[in-house]
């Protein structure tokens, strides 16, 4: 595992594509049947407020999550500690995946999911925000499993791809709103 970390790292590093060489995340991805968990950690240089406001955002949601097509939050709580929303996705050679999912904040530095219905057996995670020197260590744990059998090799290449590039996006639109008034 610490082989394809490295690996990955110093993919993210050297590829082309790749504008913040400091935010470089971590990946660890283990296969438990048909589930995989994930583990990602990656330190931005954003403060947790500036992370949460586009994390929890439902409406920019599909700027940060490849294949994310929407976000829509069918039932919330007044006090903002909780929302059930309903996301659609049009992942590459798969069918559309479509899940309802309860979201429980603790603002600005945890956020967890549990999956309520949809087109998977699972889905369950959580983000963590802790601050430290000059930015911000960001946690992202999750347990996934599809509903349809898929080859091992397809979801962890998917999961491999995607990560890294939400990571990006989400450190890219964190500085974004760190420059706002």
């Amino acid at each position: 595992m610490t082989h394809l970390r490295f690996l990955f790292a110093l993919m993210l590093v050297f590829c082309p594509g790749s504008t913040r060489a400091e935010m470089v995340p971590v990946i660890a991805l283990t296969e438990e049947g048909s589930a995989w968990r994930v583990h990602v950690e990656a330190t931005f240089a954003a403060q947790p407020r500036q992370i949460w406001s586009v994390l929890t955002d439902c409406g920019r949601a599909t700027a940060f999550v490849p294949h994310l097509a929407s976000c829509r939050i069918i039932e919330k709580d007044q006090a903002a500690l909780w929302d059930v929303r309903e996301n659609i996705a049009n992942p590459p050679f798969l069918p559309r995946i479509r899940t309802i999912v309860r979201s429980e904040y603790q603002s600005p530095r945890l956020f967890t999911y549990k999956l309520v219905s949809g087109d998977m057996r699972r889905s369950e995670g959580s983000w963590t925000l802790v601050p430290k020197a000059g930015g911000t260590q960001v946690t992202y744990l999750a347990l996934i499993e599809p509903a349809l059998p898929a080859p091992g090799f397809l979801v962890s290449s998917a999961i491999k791809a995607d990560l890294p590039e939400m990571f990006r996006r989400l450190n890219d639109l964190s500085l974004a709103q760190a420059q706002r008034p």
